[in-house]
């Protein structure tokens, strides 16, 4: 395994220093009005995780109750400050950015898997799609889906749902955060990628997806970009990957620095108006009689808004 790096901000936050973090946002901080509550929820800490790139922050959600394995695995990941110093070491232009230790459960000669990383990190069993608990409201986006039999939102994510059986998974829609893995469905360790491009719905139900971006994608479009042509857009260079200086869940930072964001309720009468706006939009500009009832799942994503404290 690569050794651990940590940025001067992270030793600095350590140790108690008085050091404002990069992500501490100093927008004012909504007013939590009764009809605010309806609307917006708020991101909890355990589940908000930052990455800090020398590009700036991307600020992911997770989503435990499609993959609480993997989740967990996550967080006891970045409670040990497994990512910093690393890099993200596979990025395909339209597709992934790939980060971690550039180490999967597929050995060969030329590059064995680390055993140590194996004993500290073993494989997971795939969660690809999941039962959802009876709390969790799936709102439908309405129409025919390419993929799935039934197409949504959850919590403001992105959803496929078999209603036959009930169960559901994240749509592999751009920003969608995911473990990587090797052939074999329980091969996943620590790998993970964002989606940067278009939407491989090929993936949907394939790979153990269990978050998505909040904010940061234009971040993640400046990383350097391996030829998807050669090792499968591995960078062989690595003075040219670009570094994760630090990963870390928001519920680790001291409260003052820990960025504040809300997600539009996809059960609330806004998110349906906006469903409705993107459906029939301004006849000022389109001129299409009829509008279009017909949406992409990835086409609408729920609302992001950022507070500080």
């Amino acid at each position: 395994m690569k050794p651990l790096r940590l940025t001067a901000l992270v030793v600095a936050l350590l140790a108690g220093a008085a050091v404002q973090a990069p992500w501490a946002a100093d927008a004012p901080k909504p007013s939590a009005t009764a009809a605010d509550s309806q609307t917006w929820r708020d991101v909890s800490p355990d589940n908000l995780v930052l990455i800090e790139t020398k590009y700036g922050t991307v600020a992911v959600e997770l989503a435990p109750d499609f993959a609480p394995g993997h989740v967990a695995r996550m967080r006891k990941l970045l409670h040990a400050h497994f990512y910093d110093g690393l890099t993200f070491y596979r990025v395909i232009d339209g597709f992934v950015a790939q980060g971690g230790a550039d180490q999967d459960t597929s050995a060969t000669a030329d590059a064995p898997v680390n055993p140590e990383l194996l004993k500290a990190w073993p494989p997971l069993k795939a969660e690809f799609d999941a039962a959802l608990p009876k709390s969790a409201v799936f709102t439908p986006l309405g129409n025919p889906d390419l993929v799935a039999p039934q197409v949504g939102y959850v919590n403001g994510f992105a959803v496929g749902r078999d209603p036959k059986d009930g169960r559901a998974w994240l749509i592999q829609c751009p920003g969608v955060f995911a473990f990587a893995r090797d052939n074999a469905d329980d091969t996943a360790t620590t790998e993970f990628y964002i989606v940067i491009g278009e939407a491989p719905r090929r993936l949907d139900r394939n790979l153990t997806a269990f978050g998505r971006v909040l904010s940061g994608m234009e971040y993640l479009q400046k990383l350097n970009r391996g030829n998807p042509d050669v090792d499968s857009g591995v960078i062989p260079d690595a003075a040219k990957r670009d570094p994760i200086l630090h990963m870390i869940l928001a519920s680790d930072l001291p409260e003052k620095d820990r960025p504040h964001y809300q997600v539009m309720r996809t059960d609330s009468a806004a998110f349906a108006a906006l469903l409705a706006s993107k459906r029939k939009p301004a006849p000022e500009f389109y001129h299409r009689p009829g509008g279009f009832p017909n949406l992409d799942i990835c086409g609408v994503s729920a609302p992001v808004r950022q507070s500080g404290n």
